[in-house]
Protein backbone atom coordinates (compact mmCIF):
# COMPACT_ATOMS: atom_id res chain seq x y z
CA UNK A 1 0.00 0.00 0.00
CA UNK A 2 1.20 3.51 -0.73
CA UNK A 3 0.13 6.71 0.98
CA UNK A 4 -2.91 8.22 -0.70
CA UNK A 5 -5.14 11.22 -0.09
CA UNK A 6 -8.79 11.33 -1.11
CA UNK A 7 -10.92 14.50 -1.22
CA UNK A 8 -14.64 15.00 -1.78
CA UNK A 9 -16.92 18.03 -1.88
CA UNK A 10 -20.23 17.97 -0.01
CA UNK A 11 -23.32 20.15 -0.19
CA UNK A 12 -24.40 21.40 3.24
CA UNK A 13 -27.24 23.65 2.07
CA UNK A 14 -29.93 21.32 3.46
CA UNK A 15 -28.16 20.59 6.75
CA UNK A 16 -30.10 21.84 9.77
CA UNK A 17 -28.40 24.68 11.65
CA UNK A 18 -26.40 23.29 14.56
CA UNK A 19 -25.87 19.92 12.82
CA UNK A 20 -23.09 21.04 10.45
CA UNK A 21 -20.15 19.69 12.51
CA UNK A 22 -21.78 16.25 12.78
CA UNK A 23 -22.46 16.23 9.04
CA UNK A 24 -18.86 17.24 8.29
CA UNK A 25 -17.48 14.44 10.48
CA UNK A 26 -19.88 11.91 8.94
CA UNK A 27 -18.74 12.98 5.46
CA UNK A 28 -15.10 12.73 6.51
CA UNK A 29 -15.79 9.13 7.54
CA UNK A 30 -17.51 8.54 4.19
CA UNK A 31 -14.35 9.69 2.39
CA UNK A 32 -12.29 7.43 4.69
CA UNK A 33 -14.57 4.48 3.93
CA UNK A 34 -14.07 5.05 0.19
CA UNK A 35 -10.30 5.44 0.67
CA UNK A 36 -10.05 2.20 2.66
CA UNK A 37 -12.04 0.27 0.07
CA UNK A 38 -9.86 1.64 -2.74
CA UNK A 39 -6.47 1.17 -1.07
CA UNK A 40 -6.96 -1.85 1.19
CA UNK A 41 -10.21 -3.48 0.16
CA UNK A 42 -11.66 -3.14 3.65
CA UNK A 43 -15.01 -1.86 4.88
CA UNK A 44 -14.87 0.85 7.55
CA UNK A 45 -18.08 -0.42 9.16
CA UNK A 46 -16.30 -3.70 9.98
CA UNK A 47 -13.43 -1.96 11.80
CA UNK A 48 -13.19 -0.79 15.40
CA UNK A 49 -11.75 2.70 15.70
CA UNK A 50 -9.90 3.44 18.94
CA UNK A 51 -8.35 6.74 20.01
CA UNK A 52 -4.87 7.39 21.40
CA UNK A 53 -3.98 9.58 24.37
CA UNK A 54 -4.48 12.83 22.42
CA UNK A 55 -7.33 11.58 20.24
CA UNK A 56 -5.45 10.09 17.26
CA UNK A 57 -7.72 7.46 15.69
CA UNK A 58 -6.42 3.99 14.87
CA UNK A 59 -7.76 0.52 14.15
CA UNK A 60 -7.53 -1.77 17.18
CA UNK A 61 -6.85 -4.87 15.07
CA UNK A 62 -5.08 -3.43 11.98
CA UNK A 63 -1.77 -1.87 13.03
CA UNK A 64 -0.64 -2.11 9.38
CA UNK A 65 -3.11 0.60 8.30
CA UNK A 66 -2.82 4.23 9.37
CA UNK A 67 -5.41 6.86 8.52
CA UNK A 68 -6.58 10.36 9.26
CA UNK A 69 -9.44 12.64 8.20
CA UNK A 70 -10.02 16.37 8.01
CA UNK A 71 -12.85 18.65 6.91
CA UNK A 72 -13.25 22.35 6.29
CA UNK A 73 -15.84 24.33 4.39
CA UNK A 74 -17.47 21.97 1.92
CA UNK A 75 -14.47 19.62 1.54
CA UNK A 76 -13.52 16.47 3.42
CA UNK A 77 -10.20 14.66 3.07
CA UNK A 78 -8.90 11.28 4.16
CA UNK A 79 -5.36 9.88 4.08
CA UNK A 80 -4.53 6.17 4.22
CA UNK A 81 -0.98 4.88 4.57
CA UNK A 82 1.18 2.06 5.86
CA UNK A 83 2.98 4.59 8.07
CA UNK A 84 1.63 7.10 10.62
CA UNK A 85 -0.10 9.85 8.64
CA UNK A 86 -1.85 13.13 9.34
CA UNK A 87 -3.92 15.20 6.94
CA UNK A 88 -5.42 18.66 7.24
CA UNK A 89 -7.51 20.80 4.94
CA UNK A 90 -8.43 24.42 5.63
CA UNK A 91 -10.42 27.10 3.86
CA UNK A 92 -8.28 30.19 3.31
CA UNK A 93 -9.48 33.02 5.57
CA UNK A 94 -8.03 36.16 7.16
CA UNK A 95 -5.73 35.50 10.13
CA UNK A 96 -4.60 37.93 12.83
CA UNK A 97 -0.91 38.85 13.04
CA UNK A 98 -0.88 37.98 16.75
CA UNK A 99 -1.81 34.36 15.94
CA UNK A 100 0.82 34.16 13.21
CA UNK A 101 3.55 35.39 15.58
CA UNK A 102 2.46 33.01 18.32
CA UNK A 103 2.49 29.86 16.18
CA UNK A 104 5.39 30.30 13.76
CA UNK A 105 9.15 29.95 13.91
CA UNK A 106 11.44 32.77 12.74
CA UNK A 107 12.01 31.04 9.38
CA UNK A 108 8.27 30.67 8.87
CA UNK A 109 7.67 34.31 9.83
CA UNK A 110 10.18 35.37 7.15
CA UNK A 111 8.31 33.27 4.58
CA UNK A 112 4.96 34.79 5.59
CA UNK A 113 6.29 38.37 5.60
CA UNK A 114 7.71 37.93 2.09
CA UNK A 115 4.40 36.59 0.76
CA UNK A 116 1.85 38.68 -1.13
CA UNK A 117 -0.95 37.05 0.88
CA UNK A 118 0.15 36.60 4.51
CA UNK A 119 -3.01 34.76 5.62
CA UNK A 120 -2.69 32.30 2.73
CA UNK A 121 1.00 31.67 3.49
CA UNK A 122 0.21 31.16 7.18
CA UNK A 123 -2.64 28.73 6.47
CA UNK A 124 -0.36 26.65 4.25
CA UNK A 125 2.02 26.37 7.20
CA UNK A 126 -0.85 25.79 9.63
CA UNK A 127 -2.19 22.83 7.62
CA UNK A 128 1.32 21.36 7.62
CA UNK A 129 1.70 21.84 11.36
CA UNK A 130 -1.71 20.37 12.10
CA UNK A 131 -1.11 17.39 9.80
CA UNK A 132 2.23 16.83 11.56
CA UNK A 133 0.75 16.73 15.08
CA UNK A 134 -2.03 14.48 13.78
CA UNK A 135 0.61 12.10 12.34
CA UNK A 136 2.60 12.01 15.59
CA UNK A 137 -0.53 11.69 17.70
CA UNK A 138 0.61 14.55 19.95
CA UNK A 139 -2.39 16.73 19.17
CA UNK A 140 -2.49 20.32 20.38
CA UNK A 141 -0.25 19.40 23.33
CA UNK A 142 2.74 19.91 21.01
CA UNK A 143 4.07 23.51 20.89
CA UNK A 144 3.27 24.67 17.34
CA UNK A 145 6.12 27.18 17.21
CA UNK A 146 8.60 24.30 17.62
CA UNK A 147 7.51 22.76 14.32
CA UNK A 148 9.40 24.39 11.47
CA UNK A 149 8.58 24.00 7.78
CA UNK A 150 10.38 25.60 4.84
CA UNK A 151 7.97 25.62 1.90
CA UNK A 152 9.52 28.40 -0.17
CA UNK A 153 10.03 26.07 -3.11
CA UNK A 154 6.70 25.21 -4.69
CA UNK A 155 7.88 22.36 -6.86
CA UNK A 156 4.88 20.27 -7.98
CA UNK A 157 1.84 22.09 -9.46
CA UNK A 158 1.12 24.56 -6.64
CA UNK A 159 2.53 22.09 -4.13
CA UNK A 160 5.61 21.73 -1.97
CA UNK A 161 7.04 18.34 -1.08
CA UNK A 162 9.90 17.81 1.32
CA UNK A 163 11.58 15.59 3.86
CA UNK A 164 11.86 16.31 7.56
CA UNK A 165 15.32 17.36 8.69
CA UNK A 166 14.97 16.02 12.24
CA UNK A 167 13.28 12.64 11.67
CA UNK A 168 12.25 10.17 9.00
CA UNK A 169 9.27 11.18 6.95
CA UNK A 170 8.00 13.63 4.40
CA UNK A 171 5.42 16.34 3.96
CA UNK A 172 3.18 17.61 1.20
CA UNK A 173 1.22 20.86 1.00
CA UNK A 174 -0.91 21.95 -1.92
CA UNK A 175 -2.87 25.05 -2.79
CA UNK A 176 -6.33 23.99 -3.98
CA UNK A 177 -7.65 27.44 -4.89
CA UNK A 178 -9.68 28.43 -1.84
CA UNK A 179 -8.23 25.63 0.34
CA UNK A 180 -4.86 24.46 1.60
CA UNK A 181 -4.30 20.70 1.86
CA UNK A 182 -1.36 19.16 3.74
CA UNK A 183 -0.21 15.71 4.77
CA UNK A 184 2.69 14.44 6.85
CA UNK A 185 3.94 10.86 6.86
CA UNK A 186 6.33 9.48 9.50
CA UNK A 187 8.39 6.59 8.14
Amino acid sequence: MSCRIFINRFDYNLVVRGERKKAEHKNGLAVLDFALRETCGIDLSRQTIEKGLHGKPYFADRSDIHFNISHSGDLAAAAVCEYPVGVDIQVYRPVKDSLIKKLCSDTELQYIRSSDDKSRAFLQLWTLKESYIKATGDGMSFPMDEINFDIRRQNVKNAAVGRFSNQSGFYYVRDLGSFSLAACVLC
